[in-house]
């Protein structure tokens, strides 16, 4: 896991404190699933027309 850092100003700090509070979660916990979310709910790149007749692509030994 990598550590970041954000700044927040004051009235954020207190609403992410009380959105913690009201999920039962730490803060840390309450952002990092915010963050899967928002990743999780962009879509993937389309894949350009060319591209196509070249056949699957593979990332990571993972076809797309």
């Amino acid at each position: 896991m990598t550590k970041i850092v954000i700044s927040l100003d004051d009235d954020g700090v207190r609403k992410l404190a009380q959105l913690a509070r009201e999920a039962q979660l730490s803060e840390e916990a309450l952002v990092r699933e915010t963050i899967e979310r928002l990743v999780q709910s962009h879509p993937a790149p389309a894949i350009p027309r060319f591209a196509r007749r070249l056949g699957p692509l593979v990332t990571q030994g993972t076809a797309l």
